[in-house]
């Protein structure tokens, strides 16, 4: 799907979603402190738990789904266990901190995942989790992340042995309370090498964001996959309620959460999807870990939980509207994570009819869809929504016999009798989704976010565009990659952006192909910037280095800015890769196009930026694997470069013998502390800078090199941008 040519805009309710109070899942990144080890020195901190048979697992697993005919998933085998640091690891200390380690070994687990049923950690303290190549890292998990539950479920990490580690400061108000009480040996692969192998769910389901799904893009951004008790996947949905408040409610089937102990457990993983028609794994930064279970009833199977925290407006919620009319629509579909695969979609466009599951279910209490006529459902579907026409929830997901060879009868509860068949509020939804008791019968959905809190994805990838990591090549020799390292004097990367409003750009999601670095090296980096500009990247608007080491092969990684970009008309999300390491491979993802010259793709040699229609031999275009997260600006926002001169002047220019810039606005300076300069290379100067008046402001360049350098300014609500030549 193209979302180029317009940033959403929706004024709605705006204080519920406020990243800085977020809890949950969400951790505060960092590295865990290195501990230094001698060769000789032999390890007490492993645990080794009992042997597991994958593939008896797996068929066991293929027979119990196909006797049953719900469809949650069963991808991992748990082991109950009571590991703290009194009973286990082994602590170290590095200056002011103490270290507790623990390494956990499943021999031949795909991924394994850990639950801590005990978690209450002091101020300062840091928990983090690190896979088998020690570059997937989960953490740093924090005081943060206490919930009145006491209890915290993290996402499967791949490989069969992980590391805890958790850092107290001395002086600490109190010591963490840590136990793992459960670890989760997966014998499927919903994770392997990287996040899962692609390709796990039917060939025939269909990608959220293909054309077929147009114009159901808020539906997407409500459905979550969900693990539970670190065994199982499901899907859920955010839902509206008639406050309009945005409480974080979320509606799934029964047999996926029973009860409080698995809400609790519950892990919600928000915008795991292809950004395109193709399939690649989605992104998989987006959690929430924790909820309460609020409603719930077996014979109707359904579950409404309250989740512990508020989704970050970069999560781009949507709450579905509702219709509880018990009147079949004329058409119906639903999106959903088969197999815990990227987000898919399933339509029907026929009448669905009465039907009951079996018989420990409700009488005529389901929507019976008798056969698919796009996508289908299978295990890891449960409880995803079903809806109306008027893409309003009628329903979710409790089983059915649907495959990709025989798509046909799948059984979603009734929303409509869910809503108040039972009477007590705890078997009912009425109490919670009509707050404020309006009895009207139908609901529509909710953008809980607007201006600069609304944010969609964007990219130019086609409906009908495959990809590849291209290889520049003579015919006989290959040179390397055409978007990655490669041995033709390539060192930048660019995908232009068109849009028709005024946004603020967030972060960027890049499709590595490949990535591989010299172990030699700590980190490794590459450099993301936006430039403004028509053509070509003309004018540094904002740079980031990013550490490769934490990237994931053939997939979606997404980058966040740590301060929004405010864009306006033409620009372009640029990688450069001249810091990489000796040794050093990567590779992101482009479109393949034959006989089709539409280009987005840019490339920068000694000698400039260069399209690439013009590096291959048939003028073909391309675009990178990339998706924009693109935020609304209500109020207009422009980028002016000093060249019209008529915003402020920056003199002298060129600064020849003189360190002190001059900076005269014609606005108001919105505030000197938001002033930002970059030299030619995209590295932030740590250059001082005072105000000597309301629209003056003056930055000492001493100490500088000599070379280009781009002055970020704001000033009247616009952000100017001045390119200055420094000659000491």
């Amino acid at each position: 799907m193209n979302f180029l040519k317009r940033c959403f805009k929706a004024v709605i309710f705006l204080f519920f979603f406020i990243p800085g109070i977020v809890k949950g899942q969400i951790s505060k990144g960092g590295t865990p402190i290195y501990i230094q080890k001698l060769k000789s020195f032999v390890s007490d901190d492993l645990v080794i738990l009992p042997p597991v048979d994958n593939d008896k697992l797996q068929r066991t697993n293929m027979l119990n789904e196909n006797q049953l005919r719900l469809k949650p998933l069963i991808f991992a085998f748990p082991f109950d266990v009571s590991l703290t640091p009194k009973n286990s690891g082994k602590w170290y200390s590095a200056g002011d901190v103490k270290i507790w380690q623990l390494r956990i070994r499943s021999v031949d687990a795909y991924s394994l995942n850990v639950i801590f049923g005990k978690y209450n950690l002091p101020e300062n303290a840091k928990l983090f989790i690190t896979g088998t190549n020690g570059s997937d890292i989960k953490g740093a998990y924090t005081s943060a992340n206490n919930s009145d539950s006491h209890v915290l479920a993290v996402e499967p990490l791949a490989g069969d042995e992980l590391l805890i580690q958790y850092e107290e400061p001395t002086g600490a108000a109190f010591p963490g309370e840590i136990e793992i009480s459960r670890v989760s040996h997966d014998f499927i692969g919903i994770v392997a090498k990287d996040h899962r192998p692609l390709g796990i769910s039917g060939a025939c389901n269909v990608n959220v964001n293909c054309d077929l799904a147009n114009g159901k893009e808020d539906i997407r951004d409500a459905v979550c996959r969900i693990f539970i008790e670190g065994t199982e996947l499901c899907t859920g949905t955010l839902i509206n309620n008639t406050s309009l408040d945005g409480t974080p409610y979320l509606l799934t089937a029964y047999h996926c959460i029973s009860t409080e102990k698995k809400a609790n457990l519950s892990v919600y993983l928000f915008n795991y999807e292809s950004p395109s028609c193709v399939s690649i794994d989605g992104d998989v930064s987006r959690s929430l870990s924790g909820s309460t279970l609020k409603s719930s009833f077996d014979s109707l199977d359904f579950a409404l939980v309250r989740l512990n925290n508020s989704l970050p407006y970069n999560y781009r919620p949507y709450f579905v509207g509702w219709n509880k009319k018990n009147v079949a629509p004329p058409s119906s579909f639903t999106i959903h994570h088969p197999w815990g695969d990227i987000k898919k979609i399933a339509i029907d466009n026929d009448i669905p009819v009465t039907g009951r599951y079996n018989a420990d279910y409700l009488v005529n209490g389901n929507w019976k869809i008798l056969k698919w006529d796009k996508g289908v459902t299978e295990s890891g579907s449960s409880g995803g929504g079903l809806f109306d026409q008027n893409k309003q929830l009628i329903g979710t997901l409790t089983g059915g016999y649907a495959t990709c060879s025989s798509p046909t009868n799948d059984f979603f509860e009734k929303f409509a009798l869910a809503w108040d068949y039972r009477k007590e509020t705890t078997k009912q939804l009425k109490v919670w989704l009509d707050p404020t008791n309006s009895n009207v019968e139908k609901l529509d959905g909710l953008l809980p976010n607007s201006g600069k809190t609304l944010c969609s994805p964007a990219t130019n990838f086609k409906d009908n565009d495959t990809y590849s990591a291209t290889q520049i090549s003579n015919g006989i020799i290959k040179k390397g990659y055409f978007t990655g390292t490669n041995l033709s004097g390539f060192t930048d990367f660019a995908e232009q952006f068109k849009f028709s409003k005024n946004c603020e750009v967030q972060g960027v999601t890049l499709g590595i192909a490949k990535v591989k670095t010299n172990p030699l090296f700590a980190q490794s980096f590459i450099t993301v910037q936006v430039y403004a500009g028509t053509d070509k990247p003309t004018t540094l608007l904002y740079s980031e280095k990013f550490d490769i080491k934490k990237f994931y092969s053939d997939a979606m990684n997404y980058l966040p800015f740590q301060k929004s970009v405010k864009i306006s008309g033409t620009f372009f999300i640029t990688y450069n890769i001249q810091d990489l390491n000796q040794g050093d491979t990567i590779a992101v993802y482009m479109a393949n196009r034959k006989s089709d010259t539409t280009n987005s793709f840019y490339l920068k040699n000694s000698s400039g930026w260069l399209t690439y229609n013009s590096q291959n031999n048939y003028g073909n275009g391309s675009a990178l694997l990339t998706e924009l997260i693109a935020c609304n600006v209500d109020s207009p926002t422009t980028i002016d470069s000093i060249e019209n001169g008529s915003l402020a002047k920056f003199y002298p220019n060129p600064l020849n013998g003189n360190a002190y810039l001059t900076v005269r606005t014609v606005s108001q300076i919105d505030s000197p502390e938001s002033t930002v300069v970059y030299d030619i290379l995209g590295k932030e100067q740590n250059i001082s800078n005072s105000l000597k008046g309301p629209n003056e402001l003056l930055l000492n360049f001493a100490g500088k090199r000599p070379g280009f350098y781009f002055v970020h300014i704001e000033a009247g609500g616009r952000q100017i941008v001045g390119k200055i030549a420094y000659i000491p």
